[in-house]
């Protein structure tokens, strides 16, 4: 990665952590605040900052180095039509029953999910299509990352690098709703859908780590997810971007950024 690169993403970090902090304040009463009252704050102001760096920092960092790789940044939404078709939708349910049960104890493959839908979809009347109603996805469904090259369309959403059992329920069906809404669009659309795991907060592989819940769960592992540089050098279009990030923060905080904030944590 080239040296004004990271300038730019560093500058950005540090616009993202001052935006969040900019007149910040903890308002909610939690009883411990009558024991632990500096700890209570930093918890929630720390918490609060780990979640914003979804869509403050990791989001626009991944579009700006796809945007240098070649790729297209797809600004617009996916949308959904006001009528869906009954077809899709059914096949869509079906998927989503048949991935998070497995009946007869199999596992449906993402390959054969996005087949299906497009079959459908296919068999839909072009004039029907034509005079659909587009409206945004419900809330929570939407894609963060949309990006386009060599004729594919790359749809992500970057999670929590903790996802509890009852997570990947979710990201299943928000793969798979991705998939229906873009190709009652467009039938003849070439998708790949995943989740993003930013970083890797455990000693051992992740995937090693979250293999209990991965086991049990409806993601089709191969296609669904990509974890730490998975995600980054596929995005850079070079290896170990991720060490390149984390290096980053590592500069910050020997320039001991964290000063400019010592009154938001410790207020008298």
């Amino acid at each position: 990665m080239e040296d004004y690169i990271k300038q730019r993403i560093k500058e950005n970090l540090k616009i993202s952590i001052r935006r969040f902090f900019n007149n910040k304040k903890v308002k909610n009463y939690q009883v411990l605040d009558d024991i632990f009252p500096k700890e209570r704050r930093i918890r929630s102001l720390v918490g609060g900052l780990e979640t914003s760096l979804g869509t403050t920092f990791w989001e626009p960092i991944s579009k700006t180095l796809a945007e240098i790789n070649g790729f297209e940044i797809i600004q617009d939404k996916i949308l959904v039509p006001t009528d869906f078709p009954p077809a899709l939708q059914n096949e869509l349910d079906k998927l989503v029953y048949e991935r998070e049960n497995k009946p007869n104890n199999r596992r449906v493959s993402t390959e054969e999910c996005i087949e299906r839908l497009k079959n459908v979809a296919a068999k839909t009347n072009p004039q029907d299509i034509a005079a659909y109603v587009y409206i945004s996805p419900p809330t929570g469904t939407g894609v963060d990352i949309h990006l386009l090259k060599d004729g594919i369309e790359y749809l992500f959403d970057i999670k929590t690098a903790q996802p509890n059992q009852g997570d990947f329920q979710k990201f299943n069906k928000q793969m798979l709703q991705w998939y229906a809404y873009r190709l009652a669009k467009n039938t003849n659309a070439n998708l790949e859908a995943r989740i993003a795991i930013p970083f890797n907060p455990f000693a051992k592989s992740w995937y090693e780590k979250q293999k209990s819940k991965l086991f049990s769960s409806p993601l089709d592992i191969a296609q669904d997810i990509w974890v730490e540089n998975e995600f980054w050098d596929f995005c850079s279009g070079s290896e170990n971007t991720f060490e390149q990030l984390k290096a980053l923060f590592v500069e910050l905080g020997q320039e001991n950024f964290a000063a400019e904030f010592h009154d938001i944590f410790y207020q008298h």
